[in-house]
C-alpha cells in the first residue's frame, strides 16, 4: 500500500544543517590525524628501504669492478685529473655542466654557479661505479633532503666511500687498495650514508674520513659527518655485498652533525675527539 502523504511533507530530502556539517568535517579531520602518522611512519620505512637497496647494489658492483680487475678497487676520491692528479679510477667523477667536456668546470669547492642535480648525475656516471648501475637514482636516498651543498642547494649524491678504501694519494702507505687485502670483508663498510650538510665540499671528494691515531689525529673522533636522514640511524654497505642500516646511541653523531651546517664555504670540516670507548666511534673505526 502506498504510503499517503501528509499535508507537510513536501516528499524533499532534508539537506544538511551547517552544525551537521561542520561535525562531519571534524570527524574526517580527527580520523586523518589518526591515520597520518601511520601514514608517515610507512613513508620513512618505504625511504629507508630503497635507502638499503641502493647501497647494497653500489656495494655488489663495487665489489665486481675488482673482480674484473684483477682485484684492484677503484678509489674513494672524486675522478677529475684536472684537480687530483693522482685519481684515474674514481667511483664517481665530479659535477659539470653539459658544455663542459673535461669535467673540471665546477670545482670541489663550489660557490658559484649553481650546481644542479643534472651537473651531479653528469658527473656521477663518469665514474668507475656507473656502468654496473647504470641508474642515476641509484645515488640518491629518497630521505636525503636536509643536507645542503656549498653553493646552497641541495646534494644529490647521498653516499661516500670509506676513504681507506683508495682514497688517498699514492704518497699515503696505510690504505688499500686490492679487494684480496680486506679481512672479515662482512665486518668492514665500503659505503656510507653521508651526512655532508654544510658549505664545505661535495662529500669530501667522494670520501668518508674516520679520525684515528693512525691518520695523525688526536684520538679517535669524527671528521666526516653520517646522515641522519633515517633519524637515528644511517646505511652502510658492506664489502661482502651486504647492507645494513645502523642505529646510532649517541648525541656525538648528531652534534658533529649540527656543527658542520655552520661552516662557512670553502671551508673543511674540523676534528671532534670523542674517544676510542665511545661506541658508535668505534664501530665506525674498527669497520
Amino acid at each position: 500500500m502506498n504510503r499517503i502523504k501528509s499535508a507537510g511533507d513536501s516528499g524533499k530530502k532534508r539537506a544538511f544543517t551547517l552544525f551537521e556539517l561542520l561535525v562531519v568535517i571534524a570527524i574526517i579531520a580527527l580520523l586523518l590525524m589518526g591515520v597520518m602518522p601511520g601514514l608517515n611512519m610507512d613513508k620513512k620505512k618505504a625511504a629507508s628501504a630503497v635507502c638499503l637497496n641502493e647501497i647494497r647494489h653500489m656495494s655488489i658492483a663495487w665489489g665486481i669492478y675488482a673482480g674484473e680487475n684483477d682485484s684492484r678497487i677503484m678509489s674513494a676520491t672524486i675522478e677529475n685529473s684536472g684537480v687530483q692528479a693522482y685519481c684515474k679510477n674514481g667511483w664517481i667523477g665530479q659535477p659539470h655542466t653539459a658544455a663542459d667536456t673535461t669535467s673540471s668546470s665546477l670545482s670541489l669547492i663550489q660557490t658559484s654557479p649553481t650546481v644542479t642535480d643534472e651537473d651531479e648525475i653528469r658527473g656521477a656516471s663518469r665514474g668507475k661505479l656507473y656502468p654496473y648501475l647504470k641508474s642515476p637514482g641509484t645515488y640518491h636516498c629518497p630521505a636525503d633532503k636536509l643536507r645542503i651543498g656549498p653553493d646552497g642547494t641541495r646534494l644529490y649524491v647521498s653516499y661516500a666511500i670509506a676513504m681507506y678504501l683508495n682514497g688517498n694519494p699514492d704518497s699515503f702507505k696505510d690504505q688499500i687498495r686490492k679487494l684480496s687485502e680486506i679481512t672479515s670483508p662482512g665486518k668492514r663498510y665500503n659505503f656510507v650514508e653521508s651526512g655532508e650538510n654544510s658549505r664545505g665540499n661535495w662529500i669530501m671528494g667522494g670520501r668518508f674520513p674516520i679520525a684515528a691515531p693512525e691518520y695523525g689525529a688526536d684520538g679517535y673522533g669524527l671528521w666526516g659527518p653520517v646522515a641522519i636522514s633515517h633519524g637515528n640511524s644511517n646505511a652502510f654497505g658492506f664489502v661482502d655485498g651486504r647492507a645494513e642500516i645502523r642505529k646510532r646511541h649517541s648525541s656525538a653523531i648528531f652534534d658533529h652533525y649540527t656543527t658542520t651546517e655552520n661552516i662557512p664555504p670553502g671551508s673543511l670540516y674540523g676534528f671532534q675527539a670523542v674517544g676510542s670507548k665511545h661506541e658508535d666511534i668505534l664501530w665506525l673505526v674498527q669497520g
